[in-house]
């Protein structure tokens, strides 16, 4: 190979590094967001596992506009990882994968992590002096209810009390990843490439990017809004997970949202301000319920938030797609790694199991912040920053360094060879 040669192919390397940096942070920008989302929903008016004695409806409006963008953007790039991923695994070893990465913490999570948030909620009650442990074999009184799915456990409904809690997102993230198989064995062959490339060829329009917003307003309209899943329905995050992959598969569609990012982001707001229109005219009416209810204002509220949610993701993303082109010069490959490097090098295999983690020790330590003698505004700034340092700590005094606890919270093995994952990106 030609140096120049040489400095193409270190060239590509970089991009690709470069490109599972961003992933990785974005990644990681919408999980430690998860801590001031759950923190706030303290104080927002709706029921949680533990309240502040003062509430406000602003809180409520933020956290409205939070969850139309923050987890279908953590289902767009999952499904991004997953395109990655496949790059370097067999469609049998990627399915192996994801069992191992997704089920094993979901079911360690379910086992150990969600209980604590309902003890808690029910501590909340005076009247309520029930033990850990007397509690904890009516929190997994279950039944199979496979109409619900991928949630195929549910609650007894005399007992009443067993729910997933924040660990849906890896529910629906393994279910949907698994039946998507052929999808993905599909577009990897050249028929599904060329489908792909058609579509990137005509994605260069606001227009188009706009009306990619439709389907999601569809399946809300149809199915309704779940308040249990961050506002959304589990279909419309199987259809988020499927963008980010075809986002992945051909780059014109991210230079596409990046280009136009400024009119897509007047859209996304423009858009959100009409949601906000709607929810009040329909929230007025009294037994309504507009995220489920089947009038014209409910379906039509639906289905502009469907498009106002893919709109703000895809604005979000374009203006996150600013990494600059590496030089392609023969030092690529001997560059020491940056601080942002090593910030995400730590964060990317830390992600996983801070999402784990981070609701339940909210819950914990906001159940004893709410009666410390300081106004609101500082409990909310103590739960957001004890909770995400406790995080943090347990993430690595007690899960990173040993293969037990690693295996549990679906990390890799700590001495895996690098050489073998050259390329990949952690899908989760």
């Amino acid at each position: 190979m030609t140096s120049h040669d040489d400095a193409v192919g270190l060239g590509k390397v970089a991009k690709g590094s470069a490109r599972r940096r961003d992933l990785d942070l974005m990644r990681t920008f919408v999980v430690m967001g998860l801590f001031f989302f759950h923190s706030a929903r303290v104080f927002d008016t709706t029921e949680w596992y533990v309240k502040n004695d003062r509430t406000s409806e602003i809180v409520d409006v933020l956290l409205s506009f939070a969850a139309m963008w923050g987890m279908p953007l953590l289902f767009v790039v999952s499904g991004m990882g997953i395109w990655y991923s496949l790059r370097s695994r067999t469609i049998g070893a990627f399915a192996g994968e994801r069992v191992r990465r997704l089920l094993v913490p979901l079911v360690f999570g379910l086992l150990v992590i969600v209980p604590p948030q309902v003890w808690t909620w029910l501590r909340g009650d005076p009247d309520y002096d029930e033990s850990y442990w007397a509690f904890l074999p009516r929190f997994f009184d279950v039944k199979l209810t496979l109409g619900s799915f991928p949630f195929v456990l549910g609650d007894d409904p005399a007992a009443g009390l067993f729910e997933p809690g924040h660990l849906w997102f890896l529910v629906v993230l393994l279910a949907f990843s698994l039946l998507y198989l052929p999808v993905f064995w599909y577009l990897r062959q050249p028929a599904g490439r060329g489908l792909v490339k058609r579509l990137a060829q005509h994605s260069d329009h606001l227009w188009v990017i706009a009306a990619a917003g439709l389907p999601f307003g569809v399946l809300d309209a149809v199915f309704g809004n779940d308040v249990n899943l961050a506002g959304w329905s589990r279909y419309s995050y199987a259809l988020f997970i499927l963008y980010g992959y075809t986002m992945a598969a051909d780059r014109r569609f991210g230079r596409a949202i990046h280009r136009h990012r400024k009119g897509v982001l007047l859209l996304a707001a423009a858009t959100f301000v009409v949601v906000g229109a709607l929810f009040a005219i329909g929230g007025d009416r009294e037994g309504s319920d507009v995220m489920l209810d089947y009038d014209a204002v409910s379906v039509a509220m639906r289905v502009i938030r469907g498009v106002s949610g893919w709109l703000w993701v895809a604005a979000i993303m374009g203006f996150a797609s600013v990494s600059t082109k590496p030089k392609l010069t023969a030092n690529t490959a001997n560059r020491k790694p940056t601080v942002l490097d090593r910030f995400s090098a730590y964060t990317s295999e830390a992600v996983l199991p801070i999402y784990v983690l981070h609701q339940t020790v909210i819950v914990l330590l906001g159940f004893y912040v709410v009666t410390w003698p300081i106004n609101s505004g500082l409990r909310y700034v103590a739960i957001v920053l004890t909770s995400m340092v406790t995080a943090f700590v347990i993430y690595d005094v007690a899960v990173r360094r040993t293969r037990l606890t690693r295996f549990v919270f679906g990390m890799k093995p700590p001495a895996r060879d690098e050489a073998q994952h050259a390329g990949e990106i952690d899908p989760a």
